[in-house]
């Protein structure tokens, strides 16, 4: 199984707004099981289960896993794709991570009033030094243990994961980490557009 898989079909984000899809989720992240185990740990009919099953299924949450012959039976195990799905939506959804999403990154900070005059090569540059900040803060293990609280408020999800992971650093990757976001905010500061004096 995967650690992270991104999802950029909304239907599948609304998919998991129903509770019953939701905890199938969990407990097919944690082990494969059969329509009939989630059945009974949910207690609810095996139609129902097979029913969420296939929607879950369609859009790559759940997926076959392998399948046993009991007799004439043939019974398939189920597990979800991914420890934990990432949703994206709008521009990022194409290249969630790549060249796009830097450049809206980079739009929205000329909203705020910080304007860039800056060629490819060094918002490439830019983009390298913010996926490796995004990797260190997305620790598949500290972010999958966070999603499995049911007493933590699921909008500090991100800001735990982050002190965690800056908790869980050694002091020599700690300064790397550090020396990465001080060589990222020195290349956005070298790209800010010089003002015109009047």
């Amino acid at each position: 199984m995967r650690d992270r898989k991104i999802i950029k079909d909304a239907c599948a984000f609304r998919l998991l707004a129903d509770e019953t899809r939701m905890k199938m989720i969990y407990l097919l992240r944690a082990k494969e099981m059969t329509v009939s185990q989630i059945a009974g740990e949910l207690r609810l009919t095996p139609q129902t289960i097979y029913h969420h099953i296939k929607k879950l299924c369609e859009a790559g949450m759940v997926e076959v896993s392998r399948e046993e012959r009991i007799e004439h039976v043939v019974e398939s195990y189920y597990r979800a794709t991914a420890g934990y799905f990432h949703f994206v939506n709008g521009a990022c959804a194409n290249e969630c991570g790549g060249m796009e999403w830097i450049q809206e990154i980079l739009k929205g900070l000329g909203n705020l009033g910080f304007e860039f005059d800056m060629s490819e090569k060094k918002a490439s540059s830019i983009l390298e030094l913010a996926e490796d900040l995004k990797r260190r803060r997305e620790d598949p293990n500290i972010v999958g243990r966070i999603y499995d609280m049911d007493d933590i408020d699921p909008s500090i999800g991100l800001d735990l994961a982050e002190f965690a992971m800056m908790m869980n650093m050694n002091a020599r990757e700690f300064a790397k980490y550090l020396e990465t976001q001080r060589s990222l905010r020195e290349r956005l500061l070298s790209g800010r557009a010089k003002k015109s004096s009047p």
